[in-house]
């Protein structure tokens, strides 16, 4: 009887820790996201003299680092809706080919809000839980102007413009509980993103299409709740 007594107690003490584990349902996260660009991009086109915009003229774009700030809500033991955003960081953008020498053409700000559904693997109270996400990503783009370097290539005062971008994304990462509130997190995640870019300088319109091809690469920690 006694050693009944004390299994009973035992399992009653598991039983109890994996629902005070389980019990949080809610995260929100915070920490850093490195946004690593591999651009794909054609050279300019344009509607005026060809001598305006001389060949190879194109462009690429540098990476960039931003706060990170989301929201994860679970759906099961193994299921979450994950809402990754950040403070729009801001993009250098250099020339290439006979622009490459005009170094930073432009400067250019995003948002790319994110919202996955995870699968996470193990028990929902495991300590390590890795994780693999789909999802879609939006990216805005805004803010972008012309250096003093891109007006000078271009013959004058430039604006810019970028279409903004809906594509498909994924993710995968892992959490790490230190405590029944407080955990790790990092991830890996990419997204299609794409948009046309047009420069217009007096009448002359010079555009080119963009393929991102970005890696975010994010390190933050989370509160439970």
């Amino acid at each position: 009887m006694k050693k009944t007594k004390i299994a009973a107690a035992i399992l009653l003490g598991l039983l109890s820790t994996a629902s005070f584990a389980d019990e949080y349902n809610n995260t929100v996260k915070a920490g850093v996201i490195g946004v690593f660009l591999h651009p794909e991009s054609p050279d300019f086109t344009s509607n005026g003299p060809a001598f305006l915009t001389p060949q190879p003229a194109g462009l690429t774009i540098g990476n960039a680092t931003t706060v990170l700030f989301g929201f994860t809500h679970r759906l099961t033991d193994h299921l979450d809706f994950d809402l990754t955003a950040g403070l729009p960081p801001e993009h250098n953008v250099y020339g290439r080919g006979v622009l490459g020498p005009y170094g930073v053409i432009a400067k250019v700000k995003q948002r790319a809000p994110t919202v996955f559904i995870n699968y996470n693997f193990g028990a929902a109270s495991d300590t390590f839980r890795p994780y693999v996400g789909l999802g879609l990503n939006y990216t805005q783009f805004f803010d972008a102007t012309a250096t003093a370097s891109n007006n000078i290539a271009t013959g004058g005062p430039t604006k810019i413009d970028l279409k903004e971008s809906f594509g498909l994304a994924a993710q995968i990462g892992a959490r790490y509980k230190i405590n029944e509130r407080w955990s790790l997190i990092g991830s890996l995640a990419t997204a299609k993103v794409k948009t046309d870019l047009t420069a217009t300088t007096g009448s002359i319109e010079r555009k080119t299409k963009i393929d991102f091809k970005p890696i975010a690469v994010t390190l933050g920690v989370g509160y439970s709740f």
